[in-house]
């Protein structure tokens, strides 16, 4: 369903916002995704899951299931982990963006 492209452009965007590039992440999303969601939005929705004092986000990784209509990538912590589902992409300037997600487990 999705290609080894967006699921490399997936993890690059979860490491970024685990590593708090917030400006980073926020450039892997589509211009429209970015004109309904500020970076201070997604800062905030982001540590409302991974608060900063969370420590290490590890692993981080690709839950592969083809049941899912959504890329699902787990962020390890020492007490729990959470999750990022990235439901689209879409092509900009020849390069893949992240077109919509959602931060937290199902």
């Amino acid at each position: 369903m999705f290609t080894d492209s967006q699921k490399h452009i997936a993890l690059r965007f979860a490491e970024s916002l685990s590593q708090r590039k917030y400006h980073m992440a926020y450039s892997m999303c589509s211009r429209l995704f970015q004109s309904r969601t500020s970076i201070e939005t997604m800062k905030h929705d982001f540590e409302h899951i991974i608060p900063n004092d969370w420590g290490k986000v590890d692993p981080i990784e690709i839950v592969e299931n083809d049941q899912f209509p959504f890329i699902y990538i787990v962020l390890g912590g020492e007490v729990y982990s959470e999750a990022i589902m990235i439901s689209s992409f879409i092509m900009e300037d020849n390069e893949i963006k992240i077109h919509d997600y959602e931060f937290g487990r199902p």
